[in-house]
């Protein structure tokens, strides 16, 4: 399985050392315009190709010789469109309904030919028995889940370094309680990652609506499928806790926004990045973030009883920023887009 590794590893180093070239031939490429997108140069939107493109070719070279392998193509193949439909919405704005849609079509077409990520059932760390979702209910969940988690990480997608660091801890996270026949598949995510978020960190690439639909996608249903197969270790509290930040401050900007007569998938500079990037480099923005993201996960694995306790803590550190330093950008005038 080594050479899975290092293919995947050199095909992703390969396309973002070329990314200049691949984000023009695909007309993929970012332009600042001195309002929203301030960034010093034009950027290709290649992170999401780097990283995706790698795992959907080990996907298939891993199902070859595998008990698995129609999950691995049913994964592979529904990446893919929804990495395809990022790079549509990357060249030419997609309206966000239609958008939301089509994403939607996608993953109701994967939890019907993969039954197994359908989630029926929800075993929480605080409850002794499941609280179980039946007929038509569960599969209105796992969408709800799937696409919901693909609008919150679209949503965080607004700085370097971001959304894939966040997806990097997500998958460490899943390590922890996978099963040995995806361990190969998180280990590809894992070293594409990796190699992605040093030419983003750099702002050499951006990841692009691409990126953060099809890397929201494959770490959902990956997700769904360990917490179904390993449910008696990973609850769906702690879970739910691992996403919780992007989740919240989602469903936050729909809320404020759709409350200010707009609509909810309207730009802003409200995002709790925007926050942290207002009072502080970025850098320490980032880490905040992350650590936001990475603690309570890590407080869960090793404390699974005390979930709520932790989800409890996130939620205040969030409130806390939220407040503090929306009143200092209001102070300072910089009143959200």
């Amino acid at each position: 399985m080594i050479w899975v590794y290092i293919l995947a590893g050199f095909l992703a180093l390969g396309i973002c050392v070329f990314a200049s070239p691949l984000g023009h031939l695909l007309g993929v490429v970012d332009k600042p315009d001195g309002e929203r997108k301030l960034h010093a140069r034009a950027t290709p939107l290649i992170g999401g190709i780097a990283i995706i493109v790698p795992l959907v070719i080990a996907l298939g070279l891993i199902s070859i010789a595998s008990d698995f392998a129609p999950f691995f193509i049913a994964l592979a193949v529904a990446t893919l469109a929804v990495l395809i439909l990022g790079l549509i919405d990357d060249r030419r704005h997609i309206r966000p309904l239609l958008r939301l849609t089509m994403s939607t079509a996608i993953c109701w077409i994967l939890v019907v030919v993969l039954p197994s990520i359908n989630v029926t059932f929800l075993h929480f760390s605080f409850l002794d028995a499941p609280m179980f979702l039946n007929g038509p209910w569960a599969m209105v969940f796992t969408l709800l889940c799937l696409v919901g988690l693909q609008n919150a990480v679209n949503m965080a997608d607004g700085k370097n370094g971001l959304v894939i660091g966040m997806s990097l801890i997500w998958v460490l996270a899943l390590i922890a309680y996978s099963p040995t026949h995806l361990m190969p598949v998180l280990i590809v995510l894992g070293i594409t990652l990796v190699i992605t978020l040093n030419f983003n960190a750099t702002g050499r690439l951006f990841l692009g609506d691409s990126g953060s639909y099809a890397l929201s996608i494959t770490v959902g249903v990956l997700s769904v499928y360990i917490y179904q197969v390993n449910f008696v270790a990973l609850h769906a509290d702690v879970l739910a806790l691992w996403f919780l930040v992007p989740i919240i401050d989602c469903l936050r900007l729909m809320a404020t926004r759709v409350m200010k007569g707009r609509s909810p998938f309207s730009p802003d500079r409200n995002h709790l990045h925007h926050m942290l990037l207002g009072t502080m480099r970025w850098h320490r923005a980032l880490a905040i973030y992350l650590l936001l993201v990475a603690v309570p996960a890590l407080f869960a694995f090793m404390l699974p009883q005390w979930t709520i306790l932790w989800a409890a803590m996130v939620l205040s550190i969030y409130a806390l920023i939220v407040a503090t330093q929306g009143r200092s950008m209001a102070q300072r005038g910089l009143t959200p887009l």
